[in-house]
């Protein structure tokens, strides 16, 4: 029997906007391997504002900075980088490399009260890192304004081929947003406090790329849209709060996604940790620290792996980074990635990305649409999503059974409207419509749940047969990458904030009055299919 798995989470356009102007479009590659370098930090130097490069080294940023502008590129375990805007050229990827700043583990030492130095475990690392939490990150209010994305990417063929593309779907339903994150601090309580909101400063269905509402659906967890084994909560399908909620960091005292549960009691409990390096991010060494779960804690049908970066100065958390495995499968069930960064004394959040792989039974698939009973034609007139092909309409008493209150009906014959290749009428005998008691029951409101229809083998006119649900395989991406911090920031006095439990599509969009841009970074590149 197959154990579930809870990823429980619990919960009692402005015209400063930088949207239409020119972008230099860079991407930041390791130059030693000639792979991307996921998730660099790129900022404006004067302006400390900037953007991230996403899952394969790409980032764009705007030409009207261009004659002073200096970007900041850094990413943990990499030297930083500056680059002039000026040396970029438009119409073109710039091709950024980063030299990797690894250190050698040589000795991993604390000093102790007689000033004697000994080496320390991966688990004293980490324990120290919980009980710093609260010293390490803000606790005073505070907010973030950052750019958002969501998106899916179909797995293997399945999605292609269930919509007859000739060509690969590389992703799909792409939705992009500005959001300010408002939050009270640490000490709060993220999911609960009303002085923890975001405001929504833009939003757009990126139509570059190709756009299924049927996969948009908020999570069942059993037929329509679920991940195997595992349980995600459907939350009104607002895929915002379902990033935020897994910030197992942010959320350290409360229930986070498996495993990690609250984080600061059960992570340590759950895992086994090795220290593998020292590490540099922005000049601080931090440990490089990896892990994988603990079988008797946890389960014998998934196993987690993974990496937490920690600063041997004063054990705060740059990085987490989180994977789940179910059983002996080469791809994750979910990916949980958080980087914070420090500014003056304190981390502020600088990304989160959240991925789990899910499964859907695609809505749009040939079916019956209406049926109506007509007693002067002795017999039904029953309408299809889709127009048929005719010729699979026979033979009829095995493709179309009619019952009433369980008993079958005798069908005499099956034609198709001439106007309307979406319906048929069903004709049946004499002694069937007097089992229908129609004069008798037509003002019974519950006349229609009497009947029930099983129509079998019968085809639309692209081969798809009545009632097959194709099984779609995705990945889901949640990304959010801070674009500026406002270390002393509350929240306003307004209404208009995002409502957690509803697709962020409804929200209520706030104009933004500041001076500053802040713009949306969408490098990836496929169009959608025609």
């Amino acid at each position: 029997m197959k154990k579930k798995i809870v990823l429980l989470f619990v919960f009692c356009l402005a015209s400063t906007l930088s949207f239409s102007q020119g972008k230099f479009s860079c991407k930041v590659l390791d130059i030693s391997t000639k792979k991307p370098v996921v998730y660099a930090t790129v900022m404006l130097k004067k302006i400390n504002r900037g953007t991230h490069a996403d899952f394969n080294g790409n980032f764009e940023i705007p030409t009207n900075y261009k004659k002073t502008g200096i970007i900041r590129i850094s990413s943990i375990g990499y030297k930083n980088k500056e680059v002039k805007l000026a040396s970029l050229k438009n119409n073109t990827v710039n091709v950024i490399y980063l030299s990797n700043s690894n250190s050698r583990l040589n000795e991993v030492i604390i000093k102790t009260s007689k000033k004697k130095k000994r080496k320390l475990l991966g688990v004293q690392i980490v324990r120290k890192a919980m009980e710093n939490i609260l010293e390490n990150y803000a606790t005073e209010a505070h907010s973030y304004i950052g750019y958002y994305r969501d998106y899916q990417q179909p797995v293997g063929d399945s999605y292609q081929k269930n919509i007859k593309s000739e060509t690969p779907v590389k992703f799909l339903n792409v939705h992009e947003a500005i959001i300010e994150s408002f939050d009270d601090g640490f000490d709060s309580d993220k999911l609960k406090s009303k002085k923890n909101q975001s405001l929504l400063y833009t939003y757009r269905t990126n139509d570059q790329f190709l756009q299924d509402s049927t996969l948009t659906i908020p999570y069942d967890n059993s037929s329509e849209k679920f991940s195997e084994s595992v349980y995600i909560t459907p939350l009104g399908g607002n895929e915002l709060n379902l990033l935020e909620l897994t910030n197992s960091i942010r959320n350290h005292d409360k229930m986070s996604f498996s495993y990690s549960n609250i984080f600061e009691e059960d992570f340590i409990r759950n895992h086994k940790f090795r220290v593998e390096s020292i590490i540099f991010s922005d000049d601080i060494p931090l440990y490089e620290i990896s892990f994988f779960s603990i079988k008797g804690k946890t389960s014998y049908e998934y196993a987690a792996y993974g990496t937490i970066y920690i600063s041997d100065q004063d054990f705060a958390i740059h990085k987490l980074n989180y994977n789940l495995y179910y059983r002996n499968k080469k791809n994750p069930q979910y990916s949980v990635t958080i980087e914070y960064k420090a500014k003056r004394d304190k981390m502020y959040l600088n990304y989160i990305t959240f991925n789990n792989f899910f499964e859907a039974t695609n809505g749009n698939y040939f079916k019956i649409d209406k049926t109506v009973f007509n007693a002067k034609n002795s017999g039904f007139k029953i309408t299809f999503n889709r127009q048929l092909d005719v010729s699979s309409i026979k033979p009829v008493r095995r493709n179309f059974k009619i019952y009433y209150k369980g008993q079958k009906l005798k069908i005499i014959d099956v034609r198709p409207l001439d106007t309307d290749n979406r319906t048929v009428n069903v004709y049946i005998d004499k002694n069937s419509i007097q089992k229908l008691d129609f004069d008798k029951e037509k003002q019974n409101p519950s006349y229609a749940s009497y009947f029930t229809f099983e129509i079998t083998n019968i085809i639309d006119l692209k081969g798809y047969e009545i009632d097959k649900r194709a099984s779609i395989k995705m990945n889901q991406y949640r990304e959010f990458f801070v674009q500026e911090v406002f270390e002393s920031k509350r929240l306003p006095i307004q209404k208009n904030f995002v409502d957690k439990n509803s697709p962020l599509s409804k929200s209520i969009i706030t104009s933004l009055k500041l001076e500053n841009d802040y713009w949306m970074n969408t490098p990836l590149k496929v169009k959608k299919n025609k």
